[in-house]
């Protein structure tokens, strides 16, 4: 089994000043307002969360791109995933991988 991400209905994304902004648009009373900035690398990961891309598969193509040390990309993703999934911007879900 392997593990996709898809992005939350309940987030949108906006380009503001050259920052990847994550904005909730729908939340409890009770949750806090706030906004979440992506750096640079995470907003470089969060563009390829797609629902159908399984974690190698978006760490590999990141790799490709930026010339990246794979165990460091794939170290900074789940922790980014982490984050993300701590929000519920992203849900997980796992695929059975390809023969």
């Amino acid at each position: 089994m392997e593990k996709v991400y898809i992005k939350s209905p309940d987030f949108v994304q906006r380009d503001i000043a050259g920052e990847c902004v994550l904005v909730p648009i729908r939340r409890k009373l009770s949750d806090p307002p706030c906004i979440y900035v992506l750096n640079e690398t995470g907003a470089a990961l969060w563009r390829r969360i797609d629902g159908a891309r399984t974690v190698q598969d978006i760490v590999t193509d990141f790799c490709e791109e930026y010339d990246g040390q794979p165990d460091q990309v794939m170290k900074d993703f789940v922790t980014l995933m982490d984050d993300l999934l701590s929000i519920n911007a992203i849900q997980e879900r796992s695929v059975v991988a390809d023969a």
